[in-house]
């Protein structure tokens, strides 16, 4: 005997339905096909499985026992097909993951020497873009997760907290107002150096800014975290940043914080990923180091279903 998994799903949306009509409609077939498919499944197992006998029908105790275990072989097969297609896009030994600039500076280089350390013949790729470049490439499929500090554009993936990031307003450690607490009045005068454009960080101190009445105060475009600190560190302005990406030159007094009043507000490192196809091995190895790395318990995930336009 061998069941059809095109009859099992036409079934259970009669009875979902409660009508081989309703069903029909929801389904773009004729009545008569959905009703023909239901018979043939009902002679391949030689049993009654909808009783037609009421105005609305209903399933047989034969059919309550297969409804149940339809719902599990169909759930059973999206995530088959999901994962076949993760294949046939995503080889095993490849990994694609996108990331802000800013994470990308502090947080990734630990997973991935960690993912090596792991997985030596593994082929990993990390791409360095805006959050809106990083969604357009999660719904297109060119990486497997973004991490990005901040929430994503709203979209068909799925979101997961990896950490609370504090930022810190940075000066060069010979500042005249270095390591004390300063007004925005005191600030009026100083050079604030902003990463590229699209970058969150920037975003959250163009706010700040306008929260200290500051919109007019000089600014300077660069790019990179990297060239963030060398320009602070050297004198050219200030700057905001997560005190993680500054962590050593806090401590060792390569570079100072200005305690500004008010201050900025902690953001949120997330994890995100497409909700079209299942995780892979490595996606999956990659979100439990992001955690490990970020000091988080990982989150327990709800099995990937397969989503179709």
């Amino acid at each position: 005997m061998r069941l059809n998994l095109n009859q099992l799903a036409i079934f259970a949306k009669v009875i979902e339905c409660g009508g081989f009509s309703a069903a029909a409609q929801v389904l773009f077939l004729s009545q008569s096909s959905v009703s023909k498919q239901v018979q043939n499944l009902e002679s391949s197992l030689r049993t009654v499985l909808v009783d037609r006998s009421g105005p609305k029908i209903r399933p047989t105790p034969a059919g309550r026992v297969l409804l149940a275990q339809t719902k599990e072989m169909l759930a059973l097969a999206n995530h088959a097909v999901g994962a076949v297609q993760a294949a046939a896009r995503w080889p095993i030994e490849r990994l694609v993951v996108g990331s802000t600039s800013t994470v990308g500076d502090y947080l990734l280089p630990a997973v991935m020497r960690e993912l090596r350390r792991r997985e030596p013949d593994g082929l990993f790729t990390v791409v360095v873009n805006g959050p809106d470049c990083l969604a357009d490439a999660l719904e297109q499929g060119r990486i497997g997760v973004g991490v990005a500090d901040g929430p994503l554009p709203p979209g068909r993936y799925e979101s997961e907290q990896l950490a609370s990031d504090d930022m810190v307003l940075i000066c060069a450690s010979d500042h005249p107002l270095a390591g004390q607490e300063v007004t925005p009045a005191e600030l009026s005068t100083e050079s604030f150096l902003l990463l590229e454009p699209g970058s969150q960080t920037r975003r959250q101190l163009l706010e700040l800014l306008h929260t200290w009445d500051l919109v007019g105060a000089r600014t300077l475009d660069l790019w990179g975290m990297e060239s963030i600190r060398e320009a602070v560190r050297i004198g050219l302005g200030v700057s905001l940043v997560p005190r993680r990406s500054v962590r050593f030159e806090l401590l060792h007094g390569v570079l100072a914080e200005l305690r500004a009043c008010p201050g900025p507000t902690p953001r949120t490192v997330t994890a995100n990923w497409t909700l079209a196809r299942p995780l892979s091995t490595y996606e999956e190895l990659l979100l439990s180091l992001l955690h490990d790395v970020a000091g988080t318990p990982t989150t327990p995930r709800r099995p990937a279903e397969l989503v179709t336009d």
